[in-house]
């Protein structure tokens, strides 16, 4: 089995991959209001009750951010424990990634993705002209998209700012499913969220 944790989304979510099939999708918290670190342990075990999911684990991914820091940090916590007192190979998914999919789709277009996170966290991400990843947190709702930028991915709600531009919706875990089978998952990672500050990446 294979085990997918989705900390960036608004509503995290559980999700278990098994010979090739979803057998689970599973949101880890009811409302946006409700916090991940009151129910991300009592989830799992309800989880490995059904399924004998710890016993049966082979591989671990989640999403590393942007995002909101405190689900980024517990989530974080929550796997590298999972990972390291079973030896399970781990798989970091970046928005790196996530362009890198869709891209295949999309590859004469320039690609950019817009966040939603929990408390309504936004982050705008792309490649800049130099092929480097840029990440930039929204603040008070004053955000500029570069002019490089033809096509942008949302995983909630559009943006609103530009309407003429090209928008697709995505899931974090849709976009794993569809390519985890290409993923080198390793043991023995330390876990490195992406947390957004100011603007700044914080290591």
């Amino acid at each position: 089995m294979i085990l997918f944790l989705d900390v960036i989304s608004s509503i995290p979510e559980f999700c278990v991959i098994d010979d090739n099939k979803v057998i689970l999708q599973e949101k880890i918290i009811k409302n946006e209001t409700d916090r991940l670190s009151d129910n991300i342990i009592q989830s799992y075990i309800a989880i490995d009750k059904r399924l004998n999911l710890t016993q049966n684990l082979k591989k671990i991914s989640t999403t590393i951010g942007p995002g909101s820091y405190t689900s980024l940090r517990v989530g974080s916590a929550f796997v590298s424990g999972l990972m390291i007192s079973r030896k399970i190979p781990y798989y970091p998914l970046s928005i790196d990634d996530i362009l890198n999919f869709i891209s295949k789709k999309y590859y004469k277009k320039n690609l950019g993705v817009f966040i939603t996170s929990s408390n309504n966290q936004q982050f705008i991400c792309y490649k800049n002209n130099n092929n480097v990843m840029e990440y930039n947190k929204i603040e008070n709702n004053k955000y500029s998209i570069p002019k490089h930028i033809e096509l942008i991915l949302f995983n909630k709600t559009e943006i609103t700012e530009n309407n003429q531009l090209e928008q697709i919706k995505f899931s974090f875990f849709e976009e794993f499913y569809k390519n985890y089978n290409n993923l080198n998952f390793k043991k023995n990672i330390i876990i490195k969220p992406i947390y957004i500050s100011n603007n700044q990446l914080l290591n």
